[in-house]
Order: structure tokens, then C-alpha cells, then sequence
């Protein structure tokens, strides 16, 4: 009896334990704040946990896409921004380059087809400057032209030289300059000159060619004084059929009237004279902004000293007292004769000079033509190794001064 007894109460109290157990897990399904369970879903606490973890991990990863994607915004301002400073780095760098293409090509060739100079085609040593481009008429209220010792004496045998310049601001093309102008020279028996210690450091570089004319004219009938870049394209040329002895110097002009960056001069005591005064106009070596003109250095000082149309036009100082001597003892002739720029350059010309031409462009124009140069040279007989050079090559051009 008591044993049946115990078992029925075992019984019981298992069934109020399996109850109590089930009343425990209906209570865990019901729904509280924050709970991911639904009340009465009959998942246990376990699944409810999961759900919870499920969220936090979307939350986080829905976090970690935002924080990559603002990441990756900021990374993409942050190439643009770099890209528009790469853009005006480069255009910083290349921009003068590309003004000074620009401007190579309009005057090479906008003004071969806008603007061209009359000239005879072949253009012979004695050319006439084309009308308009230079006045050699005496001006009124000046003393009258001093002609002492003209016409001069043409000496049966004459000695000639070639003076020019170089510095450091054309190193690229000096080698090569001086180059041709030796092998030139040699051809015909000339002295070179090309003295680098005689350079003013007071003075723009190309005002001391004075001086070099100075020291050198002495010694020689005549000198003709040639840039550091031009070049001789047509070595048959001789200097001989360009000094004329009813005249003390010979100049070119160009649109701008006389141009002295190729200046024909024989000696006489007024030349010597001549160039002592132009290298005393002091009062033009000063800044282009200075003076309302064209012309840089030592071009001003033969444009006042000369009165030419377009000083007297622009600048409207006092003219020089002596110009009309200076006009009457200056032969002008064509460009072609011996100043051919590349705007009205044609196969033939004595001498091609790349005025007005800057910096890497300018080297460039000056390969072009030295390599023809080169070639004409070349084919007149025995070149001495100083004089045959190779041209500049693309890398010099872009790295040394021109």
C-alpha cells in the first residue's frame, strides 16, 4: 500500500513538473521590449538570442557599408581633387611652351601667308630694301649729312672676319652656330670671332657686340657681325659681294625697318666713331617697359641713332642731330640679302635668322635648319672635325637655354 502510494506520488509530482516546465517555456515565448521572439511563437530563448545577434550583425555590416561607401566618396573627392591639381601643374608647366609654339608658328608661317615681305626670288646680293619698310631721306631741320672720305678706297685684297656672341642664355645652339659659321669661314678664308670675355655683365649680352666691333674692327677692311642664331645656308655667298665702299655700313630691314642682328661694317674713322656712340646711349639700356618702342638693347640705339620712321613715330623724343649723316652713310637692303627670317625664307638665301623665336622652339627651328645647312656644307668638299656637328638633339633643346 504505501509502496503503490509512492508511486502515484511520483507520478503526480512528475506531472506538476512537466507542467511547471511547459508554463516556463510558453512564458519565455511571450514577446518583451527588445525581443526578437514573437508571443506565443514557440521558439525557445535560444532563438530568440539568434534573432537579436542576426539584427546587430546587419546593423553592423549595414554600418560598414556606410562607413565604405563615405570612405570610398571621400576617396573619390580626393582623386577629382587631385586630378585638377595635376591639371594645373601641367598646364603651370607646359603653358609657356605651348604660348611659345604658338607663337613660333604664327611667325613662321601666319606671316609667310598674311604678312609677306616683296622680295626677288633668287635674291641677289645687292637687293633693294622694298618701299616702305625704311626712309633714307634727309629730314628737315637736321645739319646736312656729313660724306668725309666717301666714297672709300676698295683695297685689291681684302681682309674679312666674322664676330659673334655666346653665353650661357643660348647654350643649347652655340656649339652649333659657331660651328657653321666656321666651316664657312673656312670655305672662304675668313677670320671667326667669337669672343666670350668681352661680354658687358652691366649690359644685356647683345650690346657687346659694340664692344667686340670696337676691338676687332682695327685689325680687318671689314667684319660682319652675325647672331648667335642664324645660320649660313648658302656657303657660295661671299661677304666680298655685300661691303659696298660708297657706304660705311650695311644693314637688312624687316617690317620693323633696319634690323642689326646682321651688321655688315667696314673699318673706317667714322664707323669706329659710329660705334662708339651708339654703345654711349646709356640712356636706352634701360627696360623695354621704359621705353613705349619695339625694339630690345641695342636695336634702340641704332633706331634713335638712325631716326628711323617707326622711332620717330612711337618714342616722339628729340631726334638725333647727326641722323641725316647716319642715313646717308648706311646702305639698307633687302632681308633676303643677308637676314632671311623663316616667314619669307627661300632655298638659296645667304643666311637664315631665327629672330624673334624663343626657347625650345627656337632650338628646334634651328636643328631643322642646321641639318640642311650641314648637308650643303658637306658637299662643298673637306670639313674640319670643329666644325662638323651634329645638331642639337630633342633633349637638348628641352633642358639648356636657347
Amino acid at each position: 500500500m504505501r509502496r503503490s502510494e509512492t508511486r502515484w506520488m511520483t507520478s503526480s509530482e512528475t506531472l506538476l513538473a512537466r507542467a511547471s516546465t511547459g508554463e516556463r517555456r510558453r512564458s519565455a515565448g511571450r514577446r518583451r521590449p527588445g525581443d526578437g521572439a514573437t508571443e506565443g511563437d514557440g521558439r525557445d530563448d535560444g532563438e530568440g538570442w539568434w534573432r537579436r545577434g542576426t539584427r546587430e550583425a546587419a546593423a553592423a555590416r549595414s554600418r560598414k557599408d556606410g562607413s565604405m561607401r563615405g570612405t570610398s566618396e571621400r576617396w573619390r573627392r580626393g582623386r577629382s581633387r587631385a586630378r585638377w591639381i595635376a591639371l594645373v601643374a601641367l598646364a603651370w608647366t607646359l603653358g609657356p611652351f605651348a604660348r611659345k609654339v604658338v607663337d613660333g608658328f604664327t611667325k613662321v608661317y601666319v606671316r609667310r601667308w598674311m604678312y609677306p615681305i616683296e622680295r626677288p626670288i633668287p635674291c641677289g646680293m645687292d637687293a633693294a630694301v622694298p618701299s616702305g619698310l625704311v626712309d633714307r631721306e634727309p629730314l628737315s631741320g637736321l645739319p646736312p649729312a656729313d660724306m668725309t672720305n666717301l666714297p672709300g678706297l676698295r683695297p685689291k685684297k681684302l681682309k674679312g672676319g666674322i664676330i659673334s656672341l655666346c653665353d650661357s642664355g643660348v647654350e643649347a645652339i652655340c656649339a652649333q652656330s659657331t660651328a657653321n659659321k666656321q666651316a664657312y669661314a673656312d670655305i672662304h678664308g675668313y677670320d671667326l670671332i667669337v669672343d666670350e670675355d668681352i661680354v658687358d655683365r652691366s649690359r644685356p649680352t647683345s650690346w657687346s657686340k659694340l664692344l667686340a666691333m670696337r676691338k676687332y674692327l682695327p685689325e680687318y677692311d671689314f667684319l660682319f657681325y652675325m647672331d648667335i642664331d642664324t645660320i649660313v645656308m648658302n656657303p657660295e655667298k661671299r661677304l666680298e659681294d655685300i661691303v659696298d665702299f660708297n657706304f660705311d655700313q650695311v644693314l637688312a630691314a624687316d617690317k620693323n625697318g633696319v634690323n642689326c642682328g646682321m651688321w655688315m661694317v667696314r673699318n673706317t674713322p667714322w664707323m669706329l666713331w659710329f660705334v662708339d656712340e651708339l654703345w654711349a646711349q646709356e640712356q636706352l639700356v634701360a627696360p623695354k617697359n621704359v621705353w613705349n618702342m619695339l625694339f630690345k638693347y641695342e636695336q634702340r640705339a641704332f633706331h634713335h641713332l638712325y631716326a628711323s620712321q617707326i622711332w620717330r613715330k612711337v618714342v616722339k623724343g628729340p631726334i638725333y642731330p647727326k641722323a641725316n649723316t647716319v642715313r646717308a652713310r648706311t646702305k639698307v637692303v633687302n632681308a633676303c640679302v643677308f637676314n632671311s627670317q623663316p616667314a619669307f625664307y627661300e632655298p638659296g638665301d645667304f643666311v637664315v635668322h631665327l629672330a624673334g623665336l624663343k626657347g625650345t622652339v627656337k632650338c628646334m627651328w634651328f636643328s631643322h635648319y642646321y641639318k640642311q645647312a650641314l648637308k650643303t656644307i658637306r658637299k662643298k668638299g673637306i670639313i674640319s672635325p670643329d666644325a662638323d656637328l651634329p645638331p642639337p638633339s630633342l633633349w637638348t633643346c628641352l633642358t639648356k637655354n636657347t
